[in-house]
């Protein structure tokens, strides 16, 4: 077999900022195996599959995968997924994803996707600051360190200033213990639920941004840095909405702290029967496109 294959960077303003992205092409063909085997020679965070060559009922089928498994949804996969499909005079497509179908829209070259309802689980205490190498002072306590998911789980933390958020230092082996110990790791997890952490604070690099953010993950048992994240921030939005305004349009900035400058819109509300309108949004860099031989 030979996919056409595309490299996009998602979450940028220019080329080779953001979050890196392969999408493969008329994938109908492969394994779940074999796009393992290919998300592992790629070595990005996520590379995603195109496994229907025409939109069924409205949207395409879509398989996402990391270099250890497949996960039901994630940002910056479904966006720049959308852009490799669309065609030139497309405002809107939909992907179906293991979480369901997953509408995107583009507005002023900005792609626009449209999350699930949160799940919000337990607080944490501000005790969980000394697992990430900062201070208990260093949390802003005005918020709680909260789990929520759109999809994929994260602990939300938020922390007083970009000084604390520099200074993030996550050890392997204390996080997976201290994630097995709440139930919170899955050994080799089959769906991709393994917790992530987002630390988010209200002092950025950019004065016309609002928030800057760190992800941190683990992969292959090591924790890794993410530098523009769609899912984290779909949870990040649905937390501002429930303790801080009941409508929301921010620009968070990420990936600074890895040379990967990012820029990642949420917007959304709340009505007062609980149901959210999340919406993550950014632009996206073609940066190569070429044929893979299977």
């Amino acid at each position: 077999m030979i996919l056409d294959f595309s490299i996009v960077d998602v979450f940028a303003e220019q080329k080779y900022q953001g979050n890196q992205l392969a999408v493969f092409e008329h994938a109908n063909g492969l394994t779940d195996e074999q796009m393992l085997h290919i998300a592992r020679e790629i070595g990005f965070q996520e590379s995603t599959f195109v496994v229907s060559d025409e939109a069924l009922d409205g949207a395409y089928d879509v398989k996402i995968f990391t270099p250890e498994y497949e996960v039901p949804f994630a940002g910056h996969p479904t966006l720049g997924t959308a852009f490799v499909l669309m065609k030139e005079a497309e405002t809107q497509i939909s992907l179906n994803l293991k979480v369901g179908k997953i509408p995107v829209n583009v507005e002023n070259k900005t792609l626009w996707l449209e999350t699930t309802n949160p799940v919000f689980g337990e607080n944490f205490s501000s005790d969980l600051a000394q697992l990430l190498g900062i201070l208990p002072e260093d949390i802003d306590e005005t918020l709680p360190i909260q789990l929520v998911s759109t999809g994929l789980p994260y602990i939300i933390v938020p922390v007083k200033t970009m000084r604390a958020i520099q200074e993030v230092r996550i050890e392997d082996l204390p996080i997976k213990e201290w994630l097995a110990e709440n139930k919170l790791y899955k050994t080799n997890s089959p769906d991709g639920l393994t917790t992530a952490f987002f630390i988010f604070t209200e002092e950025t690099h950019a004065s016309v941004n609002h928030i800057h953010a760190r992800m941190f993950c683990l992969e292959n048992d090591r924790i890794v840095e993410d530098a523009a994240t769609g899912s984290a921030n779909a949870c990040l939005l649905a937390y501002l909405l429930k303790y801080e305004l009941p409508m929301i349009h921010k620009y968070v900035e990420q990936g600074y702290e890895m040379n990967r400058p990012s820029l990642i819109g949420i917007r959304g509300e709340v009505n007062n029967e609980g149901n959210y309108k999340l919406q993550v949004g950014g632009k996206v860099q073609l940066v190569a496109q070429g044929k893979w031989f299977v």
